[in-house]
């Protein structure tokens, strides 16, 4: 794609110029194998797993530099251990190595640049857990916010869906959960965006209805206020340093409800971001987006499933020196996948197909003007 279709952030007149503790949830990208337990002396048993796998993809109108400037590419998807212990008073989680976080609509980024956003270790809490359902977890955790999980094996799809896109990843700080019958509840203090500025607030609350069906909150807001428009924060995904901040110092709410069968699971989310007006940041006019999305997943036998999805996201339409988040203040994107999976024991291999639409888009932005985009990635890898 070119960079009038690929840029999930435009930044207007001033700002353009410059898995394992409760909580957490995650969708589940297709059968995992049970982890290796390891008896580590004093510390006890824990869990050993590890997941290599890579990606080669084609698309129609590239964009950019590097890997999405082609029309085709291979990289890594995952290569990653993680090492954790669920049980006892003291827990933790640490995930090491390589990843990479493809998204629907979105422009490829390289592992090599992806790692370099969290680290080799983009995982490392620790958990105590005086009660069976009370505990605190501190260190790098994964997000509270929507239901599609980071790395691609999290996900029932290959490439993340655009609610996910505006979501946080990671985020540094402590996070307190609690469940009580039906009801499991996550707080969470932390940096948002990985700004290394502790002001955010998140949360979820997850009621199971019964054991098939259950309904999700989450939301995240700034309890102060992150950088400023000469903010040199260097975590930023989506290339724009101010746009990261605005996000960072935005309000989301987004739910979503799961439906999970013997064989068929299916989930709709909706989720809703309000930006207000920044002086900081230079802009004079507040933003509002709202993205949706229905994913769902069908176990054909004990080797083959097939997921699917479809997406949506609307920008407001607002003057002058606001921010956007999306293609463009009164934009909307439409996006398809379906993604066929064929798993034996540890080996797994699947094919995505996917499809964005845009409407109302901004041009000019780059040197294409290209209104859709077609995109097909195959993803393979073993465990162990």
């Amino acid at each position: 794609m070119k960079q009038s279709f690929r840029s999930r952030i435009l930044l207007s007149g001033l700002i353009s110029a410059t898995v394992a503790s409760a909580g957490y949830a995650h969708a589940s990208g297709f059968s995992i194998p049970t982890p290796l337990k390891i008896d580590a002396g004093p510390i006890g048993k824990v869990n050993v797993q590890g997941v290599v796998s890579g990606m080669g993809f084609l698309q129609s109108n590239p964009s950019g530099l590097g890997l999405n400037g082609k029309n085709a590419g291979a990289d890594i998807s995952s290569g990653l251990i993680s090492i954790n212990k669920s049980t006892g008073l003291i827990q933790f989680n640490l995930t090491v190595g390589a990843y990479n976080f493809p998204s629907l609509g979105e422009p490829f980024s390289s592992t090599s640049s992806t790692i370099s956003d969290f680290g080799a270790l983009p995982l490392a809490y620790v958990t105590i857990a005086p009660m069976s359902n009370f505990s605190v977890s501190i260190g790098k955790l994964p997000s509270l916010l929507g239901y599609t999980g980071s790395f691609t094996y999290e996900r029932m799809n290959i490439e993340g869906g655009f609610p996910w896109y505006l979501q946080t990843t990671v985020s540094r700080g402590v996070q307190v959960n609690y469940s009580m019958g039906p009801v499991s509840a996550s707080v969470s203090w932390n940096d948002g965006y990985y700004t290394n500025r502790y002001n955010v607030v998140s949360g979820l609350v997850t009621y199971a209805i019964n054991s098939d069906n259950s309904i999700s909150i989450y939301g995240m807001g700034n309890a102060g206020h992150t950088g400023n428009i000469n903010s040199t924060t260097r975590y930023s995904p989506n290339g724009y340093v101010n746009g990261e901040l605005a996000l960072d110092n935005s309000q989301m709410y987004g739910a979503y409800y799961t439906y999970t069968g013997s064989n068929f699971t299916i989930t709709p989310e909706v989720q809703y971001i309000h930006t207000p007006k920044s002086l900081a940041l230079g802009t004079s006019a507040g933003s509002q987006n709202i993205s949706a999305m229905i994913h769902g997943a069908y176990d054909i036998n004990s080797n083959w499933s097939i997921a699917a999805g479809i997406d949506y996201e609307h920008s407001s339409q607002s003057e002058t020196n606001g921010i956007y988040f999306g293609y463009g203040p009164g934009s909307s994107a439409l996006g398809v996948m379906i993604t066929p999976t064929y798993t034996n024991d540890r080996y797994f291999i699947r094919d995505e197909l996917s499809y964005v639409r845009l409407s109302n888009y901004t041009k000019g932005i780059g040197d294409d003007n290209r209104p859709d985009q077609i995109r097909d990635i195959l993803e393979t890898g073993f465990w162990f």
